[in-house]
């Protein structure tokens, strides 16, 4: 399999995002930097680092929809929030308000929207007009550490130590509305990743669930079990929704396909692989929004670019 090795950060590295435009990924990482990486010459090289802001390990990056902003959430209980200048991203604001470790950080569809996720066991969501970010809410339907959020369109979704995923909507009555919504893990929700209208959740229970987002309320459709033996911390759709991979702390990595359709006109996901990636844990993966790259990255200081020649 044809693999890219990006070496670089100091420690160990939490997750890697892609740029919209697919030739970009976002890295962060214990050593407190964010690297952005560029596809260059068929060779992935780094362009940026980014150390301004965090003073403790950095857990998320998220770029926004169009690629001018880019967010990050760091264990200093900061979100910092950077804008392309049209040569380089250069950090515009940093958000104070999470009284510990932030754990995730998503923008909405629109852009309208910045949300960050920790581990004071809140959901915040920052307002966004004309380069100012400001408090909307703070959020607090969980009974413990929030590990992720993801954004549909402008509903959000966050994952918990509680083992409990929460929707939020924005009602009539100017609020965010939650509904706890049922996925039935028995551990930590570690990542939620969302293609069209299914969802994708993983879990220290060493599954993985894919759902029907139906109504505002989540359908059933598979579980993914006995691959991994143990937290499957990231997993992620491929852009037009035909595979899906997971990353594991037994240090590997596993690809489904959309295998069969049942009655109800849901897809279903077949094992295609599954290998070894790294030396260490691997804590995230992601497909590139174009084709059938998969970046990922690990507790052994490295981020890999596999082909996959789906």
């Amino acid at each position: 399999m044809n693999c890219k090795i990006l070496k670089g950060h100091e420690d160990r590295v939490w997750q890697v995002v892609w740029h919209p435009n697919g030739q970009m990924l976002a890295s962060c990482s214990s050593d407190k930097t964010i690297k952005l990486w560029r596809l260059m010459n068929d060779e992935y090289k780094l362009i940026q680092t980014l150390d301004d802001c965090h003073k403790k390990s950095i857990r998320s990056v998220s770029f926004s929809k169009d690629g001018n902003f880019l967010a990050s959430g760091g264990f200093d209980a900061i979100v910092g929030v950077w804008m392309f200048d049209g040569s380089v991203y250069k950090l515009i604001q940093q958000l104070e308000g999470h009284e510990s470790e932030v754990k995730g950080v998503a923008w909405s569809a629109d852009g309208k929207y910045l949300a960050s996720c920790g581990r004071d066991k809140t959901v915040w969501i920052w307002d966004h007009e004309d380069l100012e970010f400001s408090c909307n809410c703070v959020l607090q339907a969980h009974d413990e550490d929030v590990k992720c959020i993801k954004w549909n369109n402008n509903i959000l979704y966050s994952g918990s130590y509680d083992n409990s995923v929460i929707q939020y909507i924005y009602g009539e009555d100017d609020e965010w509305d939650h509904l706890q919504v049922q996925v039935n893990h028995q551990s930590t929700i570690w990542s939620i990743d969302i293609f069209n209208k299914l969802m994708l959740t993983t879990s220290a229970d060493c599954t993985a669930k894919v759902f029907a987002i139906q109504n505002g309320n989540l359908k059933h459709i598979q579980t993914l079990q006995g691959f991994h033996k143990e937290p499957i911390y990231s997993g992620s759709f491929s852009y037009d929704g035909l595979y899906l991979a997971l990353a594991s702390a037994d240090n590997k990595i596993s690809i489904f396909k959309k295998d069969s359709i049942d009655e109800f006109g849901q897809p279903h996901f077949a094992l295609e692989q599954i290998f070894d990636a790294f030396e260490f844990d691997v804590n995230c993966v992601a497909f590139n929004p174009k084709n059938y790259l998969l970046a990922a990255s690990s507790d052994d200081l490295n981020i890999k670019v596999f082909n996959l020649q789906l």
